[in-house]
């Protein structure tokens, strides 16, 4: 052999190996290829030209060195080098993929084989005994560009499946012949199958029976017609729990051949619950509305409580409903409840209702007339509280909703309405219902006020009281003064404006003792003497009148002197009277009832107002309203006549006209207000 470094033959540190095959004839038979071979050390001892181009070594740079030095440092630290060789001697050849280093650090990913070359000339035979091995043969191939497309590979599969398996949906894969041929493990976990049998499941095996024949078409019209689907139906799960589903899908085709059908199928419980919500709001809109309507003609409370239980018992959406009064408890230990009208449910059932109203300590709820609020309880059918649960199952409901019917923070009474859904009233459920409840009753105070107002006889109550809960009350004690109500004008259910009269003490401490009590929240002094003030005040919940509202009452008169009220009440007829004495008497322990009495009461007709408006005025009084009203003084937002105007017709000063004007203006409020003494 030469030794001539580019000959193939040639060897390290001048030591031929005879060998029967030549490297040069290797090469020709496989070409592309890298072929070397090592000493029996694993030393390079030949360098082909494919492993120049290869590699980028040449054999003057690379014959003599191992063959580790082509193994990346990770590699030759791990002992992997040696470790084919082991196995190249143990086994006779061996091949192996792996990251290999060329000149320059270059990394290239090969398949490579080892083989043994005998002494005796045979190759890749295992050797017995280390005087049998003369060196290696090397033969590798570049795979780089095959492994980077392999990678490439795996990484968009394995991106696929986290995608597939990160998506909350259903995915599903069948043949023609109806085998699931893929899924992904949602599919698993909402089904609850055994995976290893999932795959022979018919595809209807999954649906709720009353779903299938449309699912079936549906799935006909994919296969034959070719068509994209959406349908609805419910997945029967293993444990036969049904979950709302909605599938989209369409054919797979390969070549015009139809292979089989594939989609996905989403979860719509959230999107059903939304709208079984909605059309609950809908239909509670429309039966609230339907409930106004009557209201607004009723003549009496039945009337209203009737048509508010019968409305919602004929509406499909509820089971029943039963309304019931409030009765107020003198000891201070809250309220009774009692039905008195029902619709959808008998008299005894209607009873139990109270149960809701004022409810047991273990089922964690609040009474409805105590919070004001609406209380809702759900899953009554399977309630821990055993007479609910019974009830429930008896009547077939699955919720209740209690809600308080009250005016001027009184509470009248409540309605307990009944549906068949376990999870129904929701928030925006209770908020219309919690408005209903303040409009039901305030319609219910409006009736007893007209009433009061249209009746010839009344029944006047005559209170005293010492209590300091009421603001009036107290301002009287600490000044030591009278005070007189002259009028009490409610701005809300909770803050009425009193215009006082302070008889007996100086303006100014009446002022300074006002503005430092806490339910006083806006005082003004309007007029004032050297004893006697006239002013306002704005008072929150914190005045005997301010209980009135809730059942019609009127206040005629109070005075407080020294601290001592007497309060004169006129209430309608079909008042309950013992209940609206204790309503007062529980609000303010220290008030006592002194008297009742039926007072008769003219009727004043519309004739008879105009005359006494007629016989307040003065002749020229009546002519400057008259001619400020017709003239279009009064017009807004642009008069259609301004004072001097009226005052040129009139022949008189401006000045003059706007005197009459105010005091004509005076004369018929106070007509109307009640003032014209």
């Amino acid at each position: 052999m030469s030794n001539d470094a580019s000959d193939p033959t040639v060897t390290s540190g001048g030591q031929s190996l005879e060998f029967d095959l030549e490297i040069s004839e290797l090469s020709a038979l496989v070409s592309g290829c890298a072929i070397a071979l090592f000493d029996a050390d694993g030393c390079v001892t030949a360098w082909n030209t494919g492993a120049r181009r290869l590699t980028g070594y040449d054999a003057e740079t690379i014959v003599g060195d191992h063959y580790r030095t082509l193994f990346p440092a990770d590699a030759r630290d791990a002992g992997r080098p040696d470790r084919l060789l082991e196995r190249t001697r143990a086994e006779g050849t061996i091949e192996a993929d792996g990251w290999r280093l060329g000149d320059g650090d270059s990394r290239l990913w090969v398949c490579e084989s080892v083989a043994t070359v005998h002494a005796d000339g045979g190759v890749g035979v295992p050797v017995e005994s280390a005087a049998d091995l003369d060196g290696y043969l090397w033969v590798v191939r570049d795979r780089t560009d095959d492994h980077e497309r392999e990678r490439e590979l795996c990484e968009e599969k394995a991106f696929t499946e986290s995608v597939l398996e990160a998506q909350p949906d259903l995915l599903y894969a069948y043949d023609t012949e109806g085998a699931l041929i893929q899924w992904n493990d949602q599919f698993e976990r909402v089904t609850g199958y055994d995976p290893a049998t999932t795959g022979d499941i018919d595809p209807l095996t999954f649906i709720a029976r009353e779903d299938r024949d449309h699912l079936e078409k549906a799935i006909e019209r994919i296969l034959e017609d070719g068509e994209r689907i959406t349908a609805e139906g419910q997945v029967l799960t293993a444990d036969d729990d049904r979950l709302p589903y909605e599938f989209n899908s369409a054919r797979i085709v390969n070549d015009g051949d139809v292979l089989g059908f594939t989609g996905i199928g989403r979860d719509i419980s959230a999107r059903k619950t939304r709208e079984r919500e909605l059309e609950r709001l809908e239909r509670l809109n429309a039966a609230v509305r339907a409930i106004d309507d009557t209201m607004v003609t009723a003549n009496s409370r039945d009337e209203i409580e009737a048509a508010i239980v019968e409305t919602f018992a004929a509406d499909d959406a509820y089971q029943f409903g039963v309304i019931g009064r409030a009765r107020g408890v003198a000891t201070g230990e809250g309220y009774s409840w009692e039905p008195t009208a029902w619709a959808g449910i008998d008299a005894t059932a209607a009873a139990v209702c109270s149960s809701f109203v004022a409810p047991p300590t273990a089922a964690g709820g609040e009474s409805a007339l105590e919070t004001r609020a609406v209380q809702r309880y759900r899953s009554l059918r399977e309630s821990p509280i055993e007479q609910w649960r019974r009830h429930a199952r008896e009547h077939d409901y699955g919720s209740i909703a209690v809600v308080p019917i009250s005016a001027s923070s009184t509470p009248l009474g409540a309605l307990v309405i009944g549906t068949d859904e376990p999870s129904a009233f929701v928030d925006r459920e209770q908020q219309v219902l919690q408005e209903f409840g303040g409009t039901v009753g305030h319609a219910i105070n409006a009736m007893a006020v007209r009433r009061l107002l249209y009746q010839d006889t009344v029944v006047e109550l005559e209170f005293e009281s010492t209590d300091r809960g009421d603001a009036c009350i107290r301002l009287s004690d600490d000044l030591g003064c009278k005070l007189s109500v002259d009028h009490a004008l409610p701005l809300s259910d909770e803050v009425f404006i009193y215009y006082l009269t302070a008889s007996g003490v100086d303006p100014d401490r009446v002022c300074d003792r006002a503005r430092d009590d806490e339910a006083i929240t806006d005082f003004r002094l309007i007029d004032a003497s050297d004893d006697e003030s006239y002013c306002e005040c704005v008072v929150r919940n914190a005045t005997i009148a301010e209980t009135f509202a809730g059942y019609g009452a009127r206040l005629q008169s109070k005075t407080v002197r020294d601290g001592v009220a007497k309060l004169t009440v006129q209430v309608s007829s079909d008042v309950a009277l013992q209940e609206f004495v204790d309503t007062i008497t529980s609000a303010y322990p220290d008030s006592r009832l002194r008297s009742k009495r039926t007072v008769e009461r003219p009727v004043e007709t519309r004739g008879d107002f105009r005359r006494t408006v007629e016989s307040l005025l003065t002749d020229k009084q009546r002519i400057a309203l008259e001619a400020a009203y017709h003239g279009g003084y009064f017009e807004w937002p642009t008069r259609h006549s301004n004072a001097s105007e009226i005052a040129d017709r009139l022949g008189i000063a401006r000045q003059t006209f706007h005197q009459h004007l105010r005091v004509a203006q005076a004369k018929l409020l106070s007509a109307y207000f009640g003032d014209a003494d």
